[in-house]
């Protein structure tokens, strides 16, 4: 554990989900394959797949940039664009598209989540107030991850990480000053860099055995940086 800044009395821990409370890496990969061959199959589109999708995707960016701050919208959106320029009804457009995103959301919470995690919120959650602060679309709920007193969403409920916006809604509805909260996320731009300038403290887990230094997109310091979970336990031991 390593604290580059002195750690204040909080009140709230927050947390990013994906990649900080389990492995995202692959469950993506997985749901986005299964969702290319579900268009594939279901819209009648066979030349689709997953590099033509990344493409589409930042098309569709460039003409909306904010939709990028819901990644459901933003997937819906380019979806049904796809299919209207491949003749589709809009009514086939608003039935493939619709089914297309439930199969994707299905395969996106197939996630299993470390015991260690489960047993780790448990124990948080008996002294502090949690919350899920989440760029991504995985329901919490959905796998096994009940702690939590306020769920927020990038696009849903105000502008994605690194934006104050969920932050800034945090502190409102436990009415207490940002520096009051404790963000853990893994990702140095939305997690580190979206809580320490929105005025919150921030834990950085990092994994990968590398200093903060090599890393081109350290731009903020996070007040502590850890290698897991389990040395949140310390911070009241």
């Amino acid at each position: 554990m390593i604290f580059y800044r002195t750690l204040m009395p909080f009140q709230v821990m927050s947390f990013d989900l994906d990649d900080t409370l389990y492995d995202n890496t692959q469950v993506m990969a997985n749901a986005e394959a299964e969702f290319i061959r579900f268009v594939q199959t279901h819209g009648g589109i066979t030349d689709f797949d997953q590099e033509s999708w990344c493409v589409w995707k930042q098309h569709t960016a460039k003409q909306d940039p904010l939709l990028q701050e819901d990644v459901t919208l933003w997937r819906t959106q380019s979806l049904q664009a796809l299919l209207a320029t491949r003749q589709k009804s809009a009514v086939e457009i608003s039935d493939i598209s619709s089914q297309a995103m439930q199969y994707f959301l299905h395969w996106r919470h197939q996630i299993t989540v470390p015991t260690q995690s489960l047993e780790i919120l448990k124990r948080l959650k008996q002294r502090y107030k949690l919350v899920a602060i989440t760029n991504g679309n995985v329901d919490p709920t959905r796998i096994g991850l009940d702690h939590f007193d306020v769920i927020l969403r990038g696009g849903e409920h105000g502008r994605a990480k690194p934006h104050a916006d969920l932050f800034s809604q945090t502190a409102r509805y436990f009415n207490i000053l940002t520096h009051q909260i404790l963000h853990v996320g893994d990702n140095l731009i939305t997690d580190v860099q979206g809580a320490m300038q929105a005025g919150c403290q921030s834990v950085w887990l990092n994994s990968s055995g590398k200093s903060i230094y090599q890393f081109n997109e350290a731009r903020i310091l996070p007040t502590i940086e850890m290698a897991n979970l389990v040395g949140l336990l310390a911070l009241y031991a």
